[in-house]
């Protein structure tokens, strides 16, 4: 089965659909992830903790049969070397005659631990002369001579496997000793049969497992049990020919080792410890574990999804109610996790947007109260800014300045009054600030100053008309009153915003980083900087009533500074509350009111 990447993506797209797709996919990947890598793990931990323990178990077994072969040899040899010295069964076999009940008595006396599981012979050439058992007559030629063989090797003990043409189902084993000086070969034999091995080892094999007791050649002296058939005792030979492993290929567990000093190889056979069936029980577990798992993942889905979804679902249709235009749509949910809290944040959310709104019907209503009152304001304001020209061209003609200066000063303001545009540059704004302190020189006889100190860059910024004139006002009449030098001075100058567009708590600290020379600043550049302008004096200084009243919007309070507490209305409507007009006394004297609006280059004539 071919899974294409286009089959993948409508998969995805189909568990994306549901919520509770979603969630049964969460859960059956951690499922997979966790079960079946650990289930696999555990099984073939399993596999090899109970193989270990076994294979433990039968080396023990194997060491224990090894050891009473390894004993009953070890008794053998000392029983044959106990006979070699015996001077009577000497001379009974050098003779050829002798006492036969002191020979027997001999034989039987150095014979004694090993008569239960061994028969003793004592040769003459090939004819038994002596012996414990009830072989009468001699060893075949063949047989004979290859014992003597072995025999004048040098070696003291020799093992010999009788029967050769029924080797593969076992032979006895011989245990053979010259017997030196003789003047016929004469030869000590202990014979073990295949029988009496395995009496003496048959407590330690047990019903299920097989032993092989075999020479060098792996021809067998002794097959018990499992191995009786000889099959596993051929794949070794097969194996070992065609140089491999010994056990290679063979089901059952085969444990090969060597008795010391008799080059006789025993090998201890074991089924294996865990059937494959039982394996396959043991992942067909596992398969069943995954599916239940799964049936679970998904009631879990399913309860899961029902509990989370409750609440978006009154969430949703909460939502589509307030959008609908209802804005009293309120949540209630009787929970106490993050819904809950989702619930009081949208109930909040719509009580401030309701709220909002109304705010905003009534300053649009205020500004349309305001564009009114402006329009009958301007009621014929051309035939009383013609009757100022007048006045003016008279009073130059009749040398009256003052006069002159007063109806040129005032027609300029009157004609930047009534023009239609809301917004203006900070040039035109001076300019009027200019003219407006020409009128109020003539007024106080010249008892103040007027100091502007804007560089060339900031003249060309655009700020809300009319809104320098009622501040400097504000400072000639309620601070100059009774001052010969009065001095009022305006400057400007750039800050950073700082993300907020917040006025700084101590207006004297103003942030003078921003450096403008040359050419003219982007509209990028200032929409992330704000243009700060100082209106000081040095009259007697504002009381801490009308700081406070400016701060809190308290018109009742401001009624006898309206031109101030309007200009912080227009700023805050045009910009909102974060700008406006503040005020302060400074150190040494006098008034500091401050003007914060965004730095912006433009038209003037929006609105």
């Amino acid at each position: 089965m071919i899974i294409t990447e286009e089959g993948c993506y409508m998969g995805l797209g189909f568990i994306k659909q549901s919520f509770k797709r979603q969630i049964f996919a969460a859960f059956l990947s951690v499922l997979l992830l966790l079960v079946i890598p650990g289930g696999v793990l555990t099984i073939q931990t399993f596999q090899s903790r109970v193989r270990m323990d076994y294979e433990n178990r039968d080396l023990e077994q194997q060491t224990y049969v090894s050891g009473r072969i390894s004993r009953m040899l070890e008794l053998s040899r000392f029983a044959m070397e106990s006979l070699s010295r015996s001077r009577v069964i000497k001379e009974a076999l050098g003779t050829g005659s002798g006492n036969t009940i002191d020979v027997y008595s001999e034989l039987y006396r150095g014979t004694e631990d090993i008569r239960n599981f061994a028969v003793i012979e004592l040769y003459r050439g090939n004819k038994c002369r002596y012996s414990t058992g009830t072989v009468t007559g001699g060893l075949p030629d063949s047989d004979y001579y290859r014992i003597l063989k072995e025999a004048e090797t040098g070696k003291e003990v020799a093992v010999y496997a009788l029967n050769s043409w029924e080797e593969d189902a076992g032979s006895a084993l011989l245990m053979v000793k010259q017997i030196p000086d003789a003047p016929e070969p004469c030869l000590i034999v202990i014979r073990l049969s295949q029988e009496q091995i395995r009496e003496q080892i048959r407590d330690g094999i047990n019903a299920r497992d097989g032993f092989i007791l075999a020479n060098r050649y792996l021809r067998p002296l002794c097959l018990m049990g499992t191995a009786e058939d000889g099959r596993v005792l051929s794949k070794v030979r097969e194996n070992l020919l065609s140089s491999m492993d010994y056990n290679s290929d063979i089901r059952d567990n085969v444990y090969l080792s060597e008795l010391p000093g008799t080059e006789l190889l025993c090998l201890y056979i074991t089924p294996p410890v865990l059937e494959e069936s039982a394996v396959r029980a043991g992942y067909r577990v596992l398969l069943l574990l995954v599916v239940l798992g799964m049936i679970m993942c998904f009631i879990a889905a399913s309860k899961l999804s029902d509990f989370f979804s409750r609440p978006i679902n009154e969430l949703y249709r909460a939502m589509k109610r307030f959008r609908k235009g209802d804005f009293d749509t309120k949540i209630e949910l009787s929970r106490e996790d993050e819904f809950q809290q989702l619930a009081v944040g949208f109930n909040k959310m719509t009580s401030q947007l309701k709220e909002t709104m109304e705010e905003e019907v009534r300053a649009e209503r205020k500004v349309t109260e305001t564009r009114i009152a402006m329009m009958q304001a301007q009621l014929n304001p051309h035939f009383l800014y013609n009757t100022l020209d007048t006045i003016k061209w008279a009073a130059k003609a009749n040398q009256v300045s003052e006069v002159a200066t007063l109806a040129a000063s005032l027609a300029g303001i009157l004609r930047y009054s009534i023009s239609g545009k809301q917004f203006s540059s900070l040039e035109k704004e001076l300019e009027m600030v200019k003219r407006y302190c020409d009128i109020q020189r003539i007024r106080f006889d010249d008892c103040f100053t007027l100091d502007v100190e804007v560089s060339e860059e900031l003249l060309h910024a655009t700020v809300p008309k009319l809104i320098l004139q009622p501040l400097v006002e504000n400072s000639i009449i309620h601070g100059m009153e009774g001052l010969k030098d009065g001095r009022v001075q305006v400057n400007a100058s750039v800050e950073e915003t700082g993300g907020n567009g917040l006025l700084p708590d101590d207006p004297y600290i103003v942030n003078t980083d921003t450096e403008i020379s040359g050419g003219e600043i982007s509209d990028e550049k200032a929409g992330n900087k704000n243009l700060r302008i100082n209106i000081e004096d040095n009259g007697k200084g504002i009381s801490d009533e009308y700081i406070k009243a400016l701060e809190t919007d308290d018109e009742e309070t401001l009624k006898g500074h309206l031109g101030l507490n309007n200009v912080n209305t227009i700023l805050r409507m045009y910009y909102g509350k974060e700008y406006g007009v503040r005020a302060s006394r400074r150190e040494e004297g006098g008034t500091l009111i401050t003007v914060v609006v965004p730095l912006e280059f433009g038209e003037t004539d929006k609105g």
